[in-house]
């Protein structure tokens, strides 16, 4: 009798097989593609239970109504939920990176974003981070026993067959075939982010266990500096933490020049000490020698002392940085290439510059910190044009490789001919996209318009409640009739206020159950409802239908139901920041200006990071399941449209104010301020080299 295959694969191979064995890492693969089945079904059932019990302890009826669409899914098309989510995590495990797609850049076309997509959006974010917090010690172990199975030389979370985020995409795809509604899908998401955090715990700490009972050694932990808003000394505590999962710390106004100054006092420390007591015979204490050797302290501005580092330090520092860039994981072929071609003309201004590592405005710096933003594109696809920015940086890696300069000069109009590419792609897009933009901004004021609208009727039944029939009609199609009557006339209008009466009338008319309507007061309702709808240019069908059901209820008012239309409360997440979905670049950074007092900033701080944005700021943003780094193009004058480019494909995301608020709150938008990406990559340098003295 064969033994199944996890029984199989419990124990490493055994040398002088007449088979041909597997590594261990496709033996550990197989082994969880195995366990695949048996964790998704019971993560299901699991979720099946939490909803029905939530749906027995909510007393309030909207809750048990808006739940039991989705639990009657569940129940329904569990088996084919299952199945389909474990298709995909198989495909995940088959395709081991993400397949690259080739994207053919066309003309951008417009259309607004929908907002459910947003809010499932937030709740893939959501499902993610319940798998990090509910199983973080043993994601963290089976992060290093993978790191280890597969020699790499530090903790890496992308080691693992199936990260958190991977297990979310599967789980959003399996939903999006078995459901067509939003507000159904983004339900099951939230309620089964709890039981796969539970699942997950479990079946992390079963695999660690497996690796650990190969063998498997756990690759070491890199000690991460913690960013401060304080320039911390270059002997500053530092707390382990794996690479690739430390939390993005606040970037304050003066990260980029606290970063290069720890960079240097650290060259300063290991560089220079590494090379002098390499000159001698034998050792001796190094201690006396490296204070002769110390600079006088920091001045005002960001700059270092007088004292620059020597010649052959400053070569070696520069070697050290781009070896460390090269070695990212989030830089593409691409940016690696434009690296290459500017190592031997960073050797060159390193060794002729004194003042290079001590003022962060050198515009070498400037083009460095744009490589490395063209270069660290998470995104799998790729492009068969290049970009802009992207092109203008080939162009100086090109002329700077053929004819390598140290002229200050020479390299300020190369990093102002990559800036002027940059501005004329952002008013190329804005050409581009200037036709469709009124059309656009028209349908997102009525939108806002319908919406803030919608919010004054709900606010106004909250205080008086109607009938369930009634409040579907006055947030539904009279909320539209007042939309476009604010829209044509304007919100002070002699036609809104007597629309807006309309909806006094209607509630005073409805207030005592059973009793009729006088004929004279429904024959007035009816004939001003009529009129409403009938200037939206529904279809006759459905202007009597509903004409219909509202004579239904002034005959014979239904009792009200107080709050029937609250929807389950969504809970916050706790801290923003701990989504790091990728912790290689900034998730949510408190980048706010500094006119913004700090109680405003505390009471609503969403409104005061999308008051600071600007057109040619490049952010980061979790669209579709992913994040994306995409740049503005093009702001509303009422700052209520915002419409960012990708760099891939030359796609258009239209997000609203509203949207790019619910974004931020959840800490999954971000912008990246100049210089930052630099900074992060020399403390990211500070912290590696650290680590291994």
């Amino acid at each position: 009798m064969t033994a199944p295959l996890s029984a199989a694969l419990a124990t490493p191979p055994q040398a002088g097989s007449a088979r041909r064995p597997l590594n261990l890492h496709q033996r550990f693969v197989l082994e969880v593609r195995a366990g695949l089945s048996h964790w998704v079904r019971a993560m299901i059932l699991q979720t099946l239970d939490g909803m029905e019990s939530a749906q027995l302890l909510h007393a309030v009826a909207g809750d048990r109504q808006h739940t039991a669409p989705a639990l009657e899914l569940l129940k329904k098309k569990m088996p084919a939920l299952a199945e389909h989510i474990i298709h995909e995590l198989q495909a995940a495990l088959d395709r081991g990176e993400p397949v690259a797609t080739v994207v053919r850049q066309m003309r951008p076309t417009l259309s607004l974003t929908d907002e459910s997509q947003i809010d499932e959006d937030i709740e893939i974010g959501r499902l993610v981070q319940a798998i990090d917090s509910g199983a973080e010690i043993e994601l963290q172990q089976l992060a290093a026993l993978c790191g280890g199975l597969r020699g790499l030389p530090h903790v890496d979370a992308r080691a693992v067959p199936l990260p958190p985020l991977t297990c979310a995409r599967a789980i959003r795809q399996a939903m999006l075939a078995q459901s067509t509604d939003a507000g159904t899908r983004g339900l099951l998401l939230r309620h089964m982010g709890h039981a796969a955090g539970l699942k997950m715990k479990l079946v992390y700490a079963e695999q660690a266990e497996l690796l650990t009972r190969w063998g498997v050694k756990p690759a070491p932990y890199r000690l991460m500096l913690a960013v401060s808003s304080e320039t911390p000394t270059a002997g500053a505590a530092a707390t382990p933490a794996p690479a690739d999962e430390a939390r993005p710390q606040p970037p304050t106004a003066s990260a980029p020049a606290a970063s290069l100054q720890r960079l240097v006092a650290h060259a300063k420390d290991t560089l220079v000490r590494e090379q002098k007591l390499g000159e001698l015979d034998e050792p001796l204490d190094a201690t006396p020698l490296l204070q002769l050797m110390d600079d006088p302290q920091p001045v005002a501005g960001g700059h270092l002392g007088a004292a620059a580092l020597d010649r052959d330090t400053a070569m070696r520092l520069m070697e050290r940085l781009f070896r460390h860039l090269e070695q990212q994981a989030g830089m593409s072929d691409h940016g690696r290439a434009l690296l290459a071609g500017l190592q031997e003309p960073g050797r060159a201004l390193a060794a002729s510059e004194p003042t290079l590592w001590q003022n962060l405005d050198h515009p070498w710096w400037k083009l460095i910190d744009k490589l490395i933003g063209v270069g660290a594109a998470p995104e799998p696809e790729a492009v068969e044009s290049v970009d802009p920015v992207s092109q203008a940086l080939g162009e100086v890696v090109t002329r700077m490789g053929r004819s390598p300069t140290t002229d200050r000069g020479a390299w300020q109009a190369a990093s102002d001919g990559v800036q002027a590419a940059a501005e004329r792609a952002v008013i190329d897009t804005q050409q581009a996209l200037a036709p469709q933009l009124g059309t656009l901004q028209s349908q997102v004021d009525r939108q806002e318009l319908e919406t803030e609208l919608r919010i004054q009727i709900m606010q106004q039944l909250r205080a008086t409640p109607v009938c369930p029939g009634l409040r579907q009609f006055l947030v539904g199609p009279w909320a539209q009739v007042l939309t476009l009557a604010a829209a044509q006339h304007g919100s002070e209008s002699e036609q809104m206020s007597q629309l807006a009466l309309v909806v006094d009338d209607l509630i005073r008319a409805t207030q005592q159950p059973g009793k009729r309507v006088s004929s004279a007061q429904r024959r007035v309702l009816l004939r001003q409802v009529n009129q409403g709808l009938q200037a939206l240019e529904l279809p006759a069908s459905r202007v009597e239908a509903e004409l219909s059901d509202l004579q239904g209820i002034l005959r014979n008012p239904p009792p009200v139901q107080e709050e029937s239309w609250q929807q389950e409360p969504v809970e916050p997440l706790p801290e923003p920041w701990v989504l790091s979905l990728n912790a290689s670049l900034p998730t949510v950074p408190l980048d706010l200006p500094p006119q913004a007092s700090q109680s405003q900033a505390a009471d609503n701080p969403a409104p005061v990071w999308t008051s600071t944005l600007e057109a040619g700021m490049h952010c980061r943003l979790f669209l579709l399941g992913r994040w994306m780094t995409v740049q503005l193009a093009w702001v509303s004058d009422t700052r209520n449209l915002f419409l960012f480019k990708s760099r891939h494909g030359g796609r258009v995301h239209s997000l609203t104010r509203r949207m790019l608020h619910k974004l931020r709150e959840a800490g999954l938008a971000a912008s990246i301020a100049e210089g930052l990406l630099l900074a992060q990559a020399m403390d990211s340098l500070v912290a590696t080299d650290f680590a291994a003295i």
